[in-house]
């Protein structure tokens, strides 16, 4: 029997798509590489295990693994939550003695490292789109597979093509109705790409250094075609910028919208990709919220870390995505370094502006591999050891000479209130509600973001 594992932790992570971040609240989705990874387990005794979703406590989680007794483990790690994710994965490997492949940020950043410090750990997956996992899921580990180390391995190498399949994901292994997202209308959802990578190598993002590749749309069309027979109304695409690559963004609209009952999704995309027929095809394909990332509202960061779009081209995207009748949320990403307290209270001012109708702030972190961490290692800014990026309720552990990583939680969190706190922002997100499932989530999730943000009464 095959694991796919979601390990346990001590407070709520996400991990997925060489990413990882505490939750604000308590939502979640299926772990991206793990749904990809099902589909190369076909015919195979597989089972899931996302302990997050499940609510599993180590011990929990551990007691249900005993009794599966697995040959083979495929876990999602991430630095965040690195030290319970190995002392975890160890007590696996020494109870059952599974072999145990990874896929994850901090082990794609420095693969030779990962499996050198850490016994339990036999493989990791360098690309969980494109992989050849050869004996791993029978227990046997060798080296030369496509896009996966191990020790055997002289050294990690990375292939990649220009478009890829994706060999059957399987939906129905996971359990869809314990997953819940602020931005999804209809429940259950599901995850779908129609790309992988980006394009665009900004220096502060896990993508930098994952190469983009487009995927085939007929192989689009059959999973949509399946997730269709399995009753699932609802799509989040997984997509890291959609309509980068414009024409193919199209065609994929097309898909989207054809084969039965149509379904309903978001998706992430840039600003300055945005432009109006895009935007349109998106709305008649069944698209309702479009995630822009804004970052912040200075030029001259963007520029610094190879943005290439700013404020203006923020105002124009979220006017657009109104006119075609798409819900908008605006992802911010506070404390680069360049940034000072003005520039971060101009961001808040850009983003009150803008009126998305949903804000993501968040804390910019080191992350393995990009080179924001470079800038930060170099420069000696680094405050904690350790693989982890992200500290309690997202505190920094780095500080630039320019901005203290106090002030950076200080204004983010006053940020939350200051945009979620508006009665006019109330009544307008009651307003558009479309479901009793959209409603329910929005007054869980809205309570558990500003729970966070509330200023700690000294004792």
């Amino acid at each position: 029997m095959v694991l796919l594992l979601n390990p346990p932790s001590t407070r709520r992570v996400s991990r997925d798509y060489y990413c990882g971040h505490f939750a604000k609240a308590r939502y979640g989705w299926p772990p991206f590489d793990l749904l990809v990874l099902s589909g190369r387990l076909p015919g195979r005794d597989v089972l899931v295990l996302d302990a997050i979703a499940e609510g599993l406590d180590a011990g929990a989680a551990m007691a249900r693994i005993d009794a599966l007794r697995p040959v083979a483990v495929l876990a999602v790690v991430a630095a965040v939550s690195w030290r319970e994710d190995v002392a975890f994965l160890s007590r696996v490997k020494a109870r059952c003695g599974s072999a145990i492949a990874v896929s994850g940020d901090y082990p794609r950043a420095c693969p030779a490292d990962a499996l050198d410090r850490h016994d339990a750990i036999d493989a990791v997956v360098l690309d969980f789109a494109d992989c050849d996992l050869g004996g791993l899921p029978d227990g046997a580990v060798a080296g030369g597979l496509r896009n996966v180390h191990t020790r055997l391995d002289p050294e990690p190498r990375f292939e990649n093509a220009r478009t890829f399949r994706l060999p059957g994901p399987r939906h129905e292994l996971f359990d869809l109705c314990r997953y819940h997202l602020p931005t999804v209308r209809r429940h259950p959802f599901t995850l779908v790409t129609t790309d992988f990578g980006c394009r665009h190598g900004c220096a502060w993002c896990y993508h930098e250094r994952v190469p983009h590749k487009l995927r085939d749309l007929d192989d689009l069309a059959s999973e949509l075609a399946f997730v269709r027979s399995l009753g699932v109304p609802e799509i989040v695409l997984q997509d890291q910028s959609f309509g980068s690559v414009r024409p193919h963004a199209i065609e994929a609209c097309a898909v989207l919208s054809h084969g039965g009952s149509p379904f309903t999704w978001v998706c992430e995309m840039r600003p300055d990709d945005a432009d109006p027929d895009l935007l349109r095809a998106m709305r008649r394909a069944g698209c309702h919220t479009v995630m822009l990332g804004v970052e912040t509202a200075s030029r001259d960061v963007l520029a610094r870390h190879r943005k290439r779009s700013g404020p203006d081209d923020a105002r124009r995207a979220f006017a657009l995505a109104r006119e075609a009748g798409i819900r908008t949320l605006a992802h911010f990403l506070l404390g680069l370094p360049g940034e000072d307290e003005a520039s971060l209270r101009r961001t808040l001012d850009l983003c009150m502006d803008l009126e998305p109708d949903i804000a993501s702030f968040n804390v910019a972190a080191p992350a393995w591999g990009t080179t924001l961490r470079h800038e930060v290692v170099a420069n000696g800014w680094m405050i904690e050891d350790g693989v982890g990026i992200a500290g309690d309720g997202s505190r920094p552990v780095w500080e630039s000479p320019s901005l203290p990583r106090d002030t950076v939680v200080r204004v983010r969190d006053e940020a939350l209130r200051r945009f979620y706190m508006r009665p006019s922002y109330v009544v307008r997100q009651l307003l558009s509600v479309r479901s009793a499932y959209q409603l329910r989530t929005l007054i869980a999730e809205g309570l558990d973001v500003l729970r966070s943000a509330l200023p700690v009464s000294p004792r």
